[in-house]
């Protein structure tokens, strides 16, 4: 027998005095918190208190090449409870918490690839970094420290900066922006990421390079289309990179609601039809349950009914994430009862048992 997922052993550096040294620039590390331990004689909890909780950590240093700021960059993570992890970035000695100087306490809310930015770091100076699921989750994750950033900042302090509007026509969204001539001298590039907000991770980003006219000028007006394939509700985000990399700020953010139409394609069907066959007419009581969960979802009676078709809607349902129901019917007078079966196939559509 075999598993069918992989296996982790205890990483190498779960203790400080084997923490993994990190180059600048180097290909990110990949890393898992899977059967990590904390080693709580090398913990300062005063010091990170407000931030976090230790759970399953592991260390990592790295000693600056020159002065000045270097970003710590998380990506690719993958974690069981799709939390994240969390980071420590520590100036001090190994295991003397006394010496301990926090520089940087962060616990992620999703899986996105982000970055720390560390500034005034000082030349040959160790720094230590502890990384820790949070809330003792299990996280894969690729870790660099590197002159330029990658992905998204952690914070988003720079919006309404581009006078973003949004459309949507059927499924097809459309971003329209302006670019200030404070921006115009320094921004690179865009970058768009896109989100649906139950997700725990954004999409990878679209670049969008400055344009410029034949005279060498940059362009202000920008636009940007995409196509939606499910419905929800998406977080569209612009970042803006300027030159050398040195700098990425959240420009703009705007979140669009997309309803899959009916007369998209084919139109679907949201509709459970109950044929009554009783000749006399009769109250009639309709009980739609969730069949998965035995829930009773609502009740609708039919009054004075005899044989005909009787049509239920079922699309807000649906549209919850239902797709088995049990629709029982009661006849007041004969006290009949009946128990019809429905299911949303693959399509989307509501068929009969």
């Amino acid at each position: 027998m075999f598993p069918t997922e992989p296996l982790f052993a205890q990483v190498a550096n779960n203790a400080i005095v084997n923490s993994l040294v990190l180059q600048t620039d180097e290909v990110p590390f990949y890393s898992t918190t899977d059967d990590a331990t904390v080693e709580w004689d090398c913990i300062n909890k005063k010091l990170t208190e407000r931030c976090l909780i230790y759970h399953n950590d592991q260390w990592f240093t790295f000693i600056p090449g020159r002065e000045g700021t270097l970003f710590l960059n998380i990506s690719e993570q993958i974690c069981k409870k799709k939390f994240g992890v969390q980071v420590v970035v520590i100036e001090g000695n190994p295991c003397e918490t006394s010496s301990y100087k926090l520089l940087h306490c962060e616990s992620f809310t999703n899986q996105s690839d982000t970055f720390i930015e560390l500034k005034d770091l000082k030349e040959g100076t160790p720094y230590l970094i502890n990384i820790d699921g949070f809330l003792a989750d299990v996280c894969a994750f690729q870790i660099q420290v590197g002159t330029k950033p990658k992905g998204l900042p952690l914070k988003t302090v720079s919006l309404d900066k581009l006078q973003l509007e949004t459309s949507l026509e059927r499924n097809l969204v459309r971003l329209q922006w302006q670019l200030t001539e404070q921006l115009l001298d320094s921004l690179y590039s865009f970058e768009i990421y896109k989100q649906e907000v139950t997700a725990f991770k954004k999409q990878a980003p679209k670049q969008i390079p400055l344009r410029y006219t034949a005279a060498g000028h940059a362009l202000t007006a920008y636009s940007f289309l995409d196509t939606l394939t499910q419905q929800g509700t998406y977080l569209y985000t612009i970042l803006g990179a300027f030159h050398e990399g040195q700098k990425r700020i959240v420009l703009d953010e705007k979140r669009i609601t997309f309803q899959e139409p009916k007369t998209l394609g084919r139109e679907r069907n949201f509709i459970a039809q109950i044929a009554l066959t009783n000749k006399r007419k009769e109250d009639v009581d309709f009980l739609i349950m969730n069949a998965t969960t035995g829930e009773v979802l609502f009740k609708r009676t039919c009054n004075a009914c005899s044989a005909q078709l009787i049509g239920l809607d079922l699309e807000s349902e649906i549209q919850k994430g239902i797709q088995y129901f049990w629709i029982e019917t009661y006849h007041l007078s004969t006290k009949q009862q009946a128990l019809y079966k429905f299911f949303v196939d693959e399509s989307g559509n509501l068929l009969q048992k």
